[in-house]
């Protein structure tokens, strides 16, 4: 992150911001359609009616406060872990698109020979320290039992941390003991985490028997949950900024209060997706000035209750890579960089509004992500950096480009991107005059042979087949 973040809002807003949050869940209140998940906020003397469950403000901040400000998480290699939180910014590839395209093989549907090719992109690349299942679907396989197949894939081509898939209780259950077989037990990932889940409340207002069932297995085994609304201003909020950020912290806490109820001290991430309807279409509209407010706002929203944020992406609402997908995912990414968050998922590679994965995309995207991780280091002011002895060699009206300062410093000191190349136009032509997208294809290819297979144990692979083989034998019959 900067090393100030962004704000957007007063701390006289915030606190109206909280006020009208705590006034939805005491006097509105939230669905919860889980039984389970009724009968735990009853036992901690919250008010149930039927599904409906109405929250006590104190009781709410009494919960979130039990959330860390911080965790470790450890995938299957030790030396991969990582802290989130304190503006840790750990990047994930795009995640839970049913198709992938790229300029040589078209727009297909996921497969999982194409979810175990991006696993394998996204452990070469240094700018992805955590991964996702599911990065595209594995459409190819029964929707019954894929989750362990893609869980799979990541454990087996990459040892780092990863979001689990985890769309219901028994698929979170599943990646849970996945997990526990690859990095040392069920002990250990209860010490110190091996994954992420993410649960998603049905806005406006909405706990569905899948997510709570998903946040009650990821809780009952100490796995950090990224609680993330999904909002829409005009759609699933109303249209205006202030009234989504109210529900958006109605729900998130909600989420983390009930997650806290199950296992107190469990990590939680207060999650932000919000974006706009284009009134036009009725579909998403990424990449919007209202987007960009709301993600620095959901990180001043975070700060304030003291747990990690996970917000913001390389998100667009495009159909090709093209203008559009570049604009919007600029103005997505200086948002999420200026936000503060913690953790970034479907930082690279989403197109389409997810429904796409896109290796050019993906490509593109880590370039510009490598800029904006070079903003937050500053400027450096020491005398070294100054080069007064260099100015007074070349004196007025000099060139630096053939000075020994400029060639033992300029590796350093300038940012070189292997895509976006300054070239005239002549020597552009003569060098095939490939665009942006075209270039990017040869990027991927060349991140993509430079993938080295972090290897695996063979008796812990054989325990992890057997594993899934089983729960197939359960699920797919």
């Amino acid at each position: 992150m900067f090393q100030q973040p962004l704000e957007v809002l007063t701390v006289a807003q915030l606190d109206a911001v909280h006020d009208r949050a705590m006034t939805i869940l005491e006097e509105i209140g939230v669905e919860v359609t889980h039984e389970d998940g009724r009968e735990l906020l009853a036992r901690h003397g919250q008010a149930v009616d039927g599904t409906r469950c109405r929250l006590d403000r104190g009781w709410i901040a009494e919960q979130v406060a039990l959330a860390p400000a911080s965790f470790r998480l450890q995938g299957r290699n030790a030396s991969r872990g990582l802290t989130i939180g304190g503006g840790s910014l750990a990047l994930t590839p795009s995640g839970g698109s049913p198709f992938v395209s790229d300029l040589e093989r078209g727009r297909r549907e996921g497969t999982i020979a194409a979810h175990d090719e991006l696993a394998r992109l996204a452990h070469a690349t240094e700018v992805l320290s955590v991964l996702q299942a599911g990065t595209c679907e594995a459409s190819d396989l029964p929707d019954t039992s894929r989750h362990l197949d893609m869980e799979y894939s990541l454990l087996r081509h990459s040892d780092k941390p990863y979001i689990a898939y985890g769309t219901s209780g028994l698929r979170a259950r599943d990646s849970v003991a996945l997990a526990a077989i690859a990095c040392g037990g069920r002990d250990a990932i209860e010490a110190t985490p091996a994954i992420l889940g993410i649960v998603n409340p049905n806005s406006p207002l909405v706990w569905d028997h899948l997510m709570v069932d998903a946040l009650i297995a990821w809780a009952e085994a100490g796995q950090p949950v990224v609680v993330t609304p999904f909002l829409l201003a005009g759609a699933t909020a109303p249209v205006s900024i202030a009234a989504g950020l109210a529900i958006q912290v109605a729900e998130a806490l909600s989420g983390i209060a009930m997650i806290q109820a199950v296992r107190p001290g469990t990590p939680c991430l207060f999650g932000s997706f919000f974006s706009g309807v284009d009134m036009r279409s009725g579909g998403p509209a990424l990449g919007m000035p209202e987007s960009v407010l709301a993600t620095i706002a959901g990180g001043q929203i975070a700060r304030r209750y003291g747990v990690p944020y996970r917000g913001g992406g390389g998100l667009c609402s495009a159909n090709a890579v093209d203008a559009q997908a570049a604009y919007e995912t600029s103005m997505a990414l200086w948002a999420t960089f200026s936000s503060g968050a913690d953790l970034v998922v479907h930082a690279a590679g989403w197109l389409e509004g997810g429904l796409t994965t896109s290796y050019e995309k993906l490509a593109l995207d880590l370039e510009v992500l490598r800029m904006f991780r070079r903003l937050p280091g500053g400027i450096d002011t020491s005398d070294e950096w100054f080069a007064l002895d260099t100015i007074r060699e070349e004196g007025p009206g000099g060139m630096f480009l053939g000075s020994l300062h400029t060639y033992a410093n300029y590796r350093e000191q300038l940012f070189m991107s292997p895509l976006f190349r300054s070239q005239a136009y002549p020597t552009w032509t003569k060098q095939g005059a490939r665009r942006a997208d075209e270039q990017a294809t040869v990027e991927w290819r060349k991140l993509l042979d430079s993938y080295e297979d972090p290897g695996i144990d063979p008796s812990l692979d054989e325990e992890l087949r057997a594993f899934i083989a089983a729960r197939k034998a359960d699920l797919d019959h």
